[in-house]
């Protein structure tokens, strides 16, 4: 694949991310990847880690969002990137990202 094609899928990518990761900032804490849902949609899906079930629940909360900007935002994801859907991830108490083996999305 020529460069120009490959910045092209990059930009092309989309994630799920809380507004309080897409537009107010803060930090991601908990990122998961699960199948792609939509034409584009890179199956990733990031969270401040401080966001309640009320929060969550609710379908306003959260933006299509371009995983380049996130990326960019938290440069530290990038190795993680590739990893395959059923993935997740939390950073720990020194801020390191660790494995999370015994989480599964709710449906």
């Amino acid at each position: 694949m020529n460069a120009f094609a490959q910045a092209l899928g990059q930009a092309l990518d989309r994630c799920i991310a809380t507004k309080a990761v897409s537009e107010d900032g803060a930090p991601v804490g908990f990122m998961y990847r699960e199948q792609p849902l939509f034409e584009h949609d890179s199956g990733w899906r990031f969270f401040s880690g401080d966001e309640d079930d009320d929060y969550t629940d609710n379908t306003a909360n959260f933006t299509v969002y371009a995983l380049a900007d996130i990326r960019r935002h938290t440069p530290d994801i990038a190795p993680f990137l590739d990893t395959a859907a059923g993935s997740a991830w939390e950073r720990d108490e020194d801020g390191a990202w660790v494995a999370v083996s015994d989480w599964q999305p709710q449906d």
